[in-house]
Parts: C-alpha cells; structure tokens; sequence
C-alpha cells in the first residue's frame, strides 16, 4: 500500500469511526507553536498551571512521540440545537456539557481507530490525544485544515462551525498531507464585542484569566473574584458567548452521536433547585457529563454567585 493509499483507508476508518472531519498534517515543529510561551509568560493562563507543564512537549511534537511522522486531526460535532433560558432564575451550562463527557466517547474510538490503522502496516506505531495530552489541538486541526482558529482562538470549520471537538491521532509514518485553509473570519469582531469581562484582548488572542469558561471550570476553591460577578450573565459552567454570535454558526449540524444529545435538566436548570443539590446528588446527576470534573464544592459556588449577583 503506497502513502496515498495508505492515507485515504486511514481517513476512510476514521470516518467510518463517527468523526465528522480528518485532516493531516506532517509532524514537524511550526512557528506558531512559539506563541504557547509568551501566552504563558502574560499569565493569560491564570491557574492552569498544568499548561507550563511539558510544555517542550505542547511545542515539539517530536518530544511528545518521538519518531513521529504524521498528525491525523479529527473533529467530532456535538451541536445540539436546544436554547438556553434567556429567564434570570435558570442557569446556563455551555452546549458541550449537555450530553456525555466528551473525553470518554473520543477516547473510546481514536482507540479503536489505532488499532485498525496498525492492522493495516505491522510497522505503524502510535499515540492517540484528546485535550488532556500535552498537544496542540487546535493548531494541528488548523495545519491540518480542518478549520481556522477563529478571532476568539477556537477552530471554525465551514460544515460545522466551531461546534467540534478536536482529537489527534500522531503516527510514525509519513502520510499524503493536507493543507491549511483561508482564515473566513474577515472584519467581523462579533466574538469580540460580545464577551461580558473582555477576555479577548485582541484577534485571536485570549485571556483565559478573564473568561467565564476558566473561572467556572478552571478557577477552583475559592470565590470567583468579585470583578466578575456581574458580568457572568447566569453561566454557572462554560461560555457559549462568542460561539453563539458567530456568523459561521449559523451553518452548524445536529450531530448524529446522540450521546451529545442535550438532557433536558441540562438545558435550563432551575438555580434555586440546583442550589440544594448535595454531592451525591450532584454525582447522580452529572456524573456521565464533562461538567462533573469541576467538582461539587466549585459548582455549588458558581450558582450561588449567580443567585448573588442578581
């Protein structure tokens, strides 16, 4: 099997797999990866001080899988069409939190994915990433022209906005390469202009310290800063913000994995009810989703600072 053959039975597998798109890029280092450092050393990743760590690795492809060869990126489609409550008692939970944890679907099948690529060529070898591995998603779906990073730095495709998962599949053998696509995005600043505590500081860079996603998610054990209360317009996990006014979203899909699929008490969650949740409670209801990794503590915390701020 020659390297274009090769390729296209890959991405045949892989979209026989679910995922929506795939894209290749060649694993070598890239000039934009630099930007990683003097986004760290702004501070703009507040807390997260898991981004510092192995960052040679988020930088350097090769340090993460050495002998590697070829990036397959993946996006999968999670666009569920209900909306949130526009009512002050109802808190909003950001769209990917809806249905299942993302992690463990993703996961599951760049798995299986691998193993099916390695029954084809004994010699190929691997590693799969999803957003907890030290790699570079969005800039290898971007190399990879899956999409273009967007003004508020998340990819954007033309199929299905920017409501996509990213995943990577690195491999120890060279592949026919795709190329990266136009950036669409133009003069619009809707992302911009929309975002309560101006986390975007400018096109294409963000403050994560600023954004809503971070202090719901990432900003633990402690009151969100009181700079912030009135500016997170009842979001108690995530933002959708930016993607909502997106021009491009307006051509998003229903995804066809109906583990993404919206549960109703996700959707518009009564405050007052969510307030008197105790752990096991919140395990019982949440447990399957991306937001139960934020913990009992920090959830309870950032309803009670929505209650507050009203």
């Amino acid at each position: 099997m020659n390297k274009i053959e090769l390729t296209e039975s890959i991405k045949g597998l892989i979209l026989n797999m679910g995922f929506h798109k795939v894209g290749v890029s060649a694993a070598v280092a890239f000039p934009k990866s630099k930007l990683l450092e003097k986004w760290l050393n702004k501070n703009f990743h507040g807390e997260m001080k898991w981004m510092e760590n192995y960052k040679e690795k988020r930088m350097d492809i090769q340090k993460l899988f050495p002998g590697a060869k070829s990036v397959i990126s993946l996006a999968h489609n999670y666009y569920s069409p209900q909306k949130h409550s526009s009512s002050p008692q109802y808190g909003k939970i950001s769209r990917y939190a809806w249905g299942e944890d993302y992690h463990t679907i993703i996961k599951k099948k760049l798995k299986q994915v691998l193993l099916e690529i390695k029954s084809l060529d004994k010699s190929i070898d691997g590693r799969i990433c999803v957003d907890t591995a030290p790699a570079m998603d969005k800039l290898w779906a971007e190399k990879s022209g899956i999409g273009w990073q967007g003004k508020h730095t998340n990819i954007i495709s033309k199929e299905f906005g920017s409501w996509i998962f990213l995943g990577e599949i690195i491999l120890n053998t060279e592949l026919e390469y795709d190329k990266p696509i136009e950036d669409f995005c133009g003069n619009c600043t809707a992302c911009i202009d929309a975002c309560p505590p101006n986390a975007i500081v400018k096109p294409y860079l963000l403050d994560a310290s600023k954004c809503i996603s971070y202090l719901t998610i990432e900003y633990r054990d402690k009151p969100i800063p009181a700079e912030f209360k009135d500016k997170m317009e009842n979001w108690i996990f995530g933002c959708d913000i930016c993607q909502d006014v997106c021009p491009w979203n307006k051509f998003q899909q229903i995804t066809n994995e109906k583990r993404y699929h919206s549960k109703p008490e996700n959707v518009k969650p009564k405050l007052t009810e969510l307030t008197n949740l105790s752990e096991i409670g919140f395990k019982n209801r949440f447990k399957k989703s991306a937001l139960y990794g934020t913990g009992w503590k920090n959830f309870i915390r950032n309803v009670k600072t929505i209650i507050g701020s009203h």
